[in-house]
């Protein structure tokens, strides 16, 4: 038998480790790889393959570069064993391969051309949400034998358990975070890295309705175009190049028959969970502009003793209309706007209308 029980033993001690801090993660697999001479082993999930969900040995990182640049990913043979992992919690090629597939299919000559050959596969984490640990091992080693099948059978449970504990904190952290935007006034709905809704808080179900609402914990507005700007934020927050050049940014605008729109900002939670593990990986922070426009002026008449009319003023030049056009819109005469504006210099301890739109702008980032 290849497995070193003992090594075995401290390297799944490791996991619960991780479980606190995920960044320990890389190495527990390490050290499992090598624990049951295996040339490698990674962590992915069995749905929602993507680059930056998995967790692997440095000695397959150029394996994982060719498994998704040649679209294995999305047809990887090994999903066969899934009925095998939901049943047994183990699976090996020969339970479901032929050795006419073995050696002749595109997949196998795949990993054949990175040196592997024979692997097994243990199933963890909830049936829904499946990862599985894959032991691979180098194409000239025998398949792994009935006796190390059952040892690493044995080290579910414990693969089991530090799932658990990674996503009960996970949870806890997220219900942290959506009672204190609540506490800061802030709208926030959050999701994991299927894009699903895992939590809303108090001043976000506010602002659902039927303009923007979840359904099915799915992110929705009442417009289609909307809904799939949505669902593309989601995904781009969610992937590794979100921040990069070609990546979309910026807020999304929820249309209201009659109302100012809605503002989505989605953002990337991140921490030190890895996101196979978290709760929820995004959130999406609701902002009512019209709520922000009714609270301007009075916040603005409190915090430099403006008169109604001056405080209206304050905001139209916040949002760039001339002093003129202002004039029309308030039915009032040219100079009488002028005159409202240099009292409202000498209140503000200011002196031109880009220093008032600039002022504008500080008091609403605080709305």
């Amino acid at each position: 038998m290849k497995i070193d029980i003992q090594k075995l033993d401290q390297a799944l001690d490791g996991a619960i480790e991780a479980a606190i801090d995920g960044s320990l993660w890389h190495g527990v697999v390490e050290d499992i790889a090598r624990a049951t001479g295996s040339y490698g082993a990674n962590i992915i999930p069995v749905t929602e393959r993507a680059p930056g969900l998995i967790i692997a040995s440095d000695s397959l990182g150029g394996v994982f570069d060719d498994y998704f640049s040649d679209g294995w990913h999305e047809n990887d043979l090994r999903l066969r064993a899934l009925p095998l992992l939901l049943r047994d919690g183990t699976a090996c090629d020969p339970q479901y391969t032929s050795r006419d597939e073995f050696e002749q299919h595109a997949y196998y000559r795949f990993l054949a051309k990175h040196g592997i050959g024979r692997s097994c596969m243990i199933g963890f984490s909830m049936p829904s949400d499946m990862l599985v640990l894959t032991l691979n091992r180098k194409l000239e080693q025998d398949f792994f034998d009935e006796e190390e099948v059952a040892v690493l059978g044995t080290m579910r449970d414990r693969l089991m358990m530090s799932s658990a504990i990674m996503r009960a904190a996970s949870r806890q952290k997220t219900a942290g975070m959506a009672e204190a935007f609540e506490m800061a006034g802030l709208a926030a709905i959050f999701f994991d890295r299927f894009c699903k809704v895992t939590t809303v808080n108090g001043p976000a179900e506010r602002l659902l309705g039927g303009d923007l609402q979840v359904s099915e914990r799915e992110l929705r507005s009442s417009r289609r175009n909307e809904t799939r700007l949505i669902e593309e934020r989601m995904r781009a927050v969610l992937s590794e190049d979100w921040l990069g050049q070609g990546a979309a940014h910026g807020p999304i605008f929820i249309e209201r028959p009659g109302l100012r729109p809605l503002v989505l900002r989605l953002q990337r939670l991140g921490g030190n969970f890895p996101d196979v593990f978290a709760h929820s990986v995004g959130v999406c922070l609701v902002e009512d502009s019209e709520a922000v426009a009714r609270s301007e002026p009075q916040l603005l008449r409190q915090m430099f003793g403006l008169t109604p009319t001056e405080a209206e003023i304050m905001v139209l030049l916040g949002r760039g209309m001339r002093l003129r056009d202002i004039a029309e819109v308030k039915s009032i005469a040219y100079e009488t706007a002028r005159s409202h504006l240099r009292s409202i210099f000498t209140k503000t301890d200011t002196g031109r209308q880009a220093e008032l739109v600039a002022l504008v702008a500080n008091v609403r980032a605080r709305c």
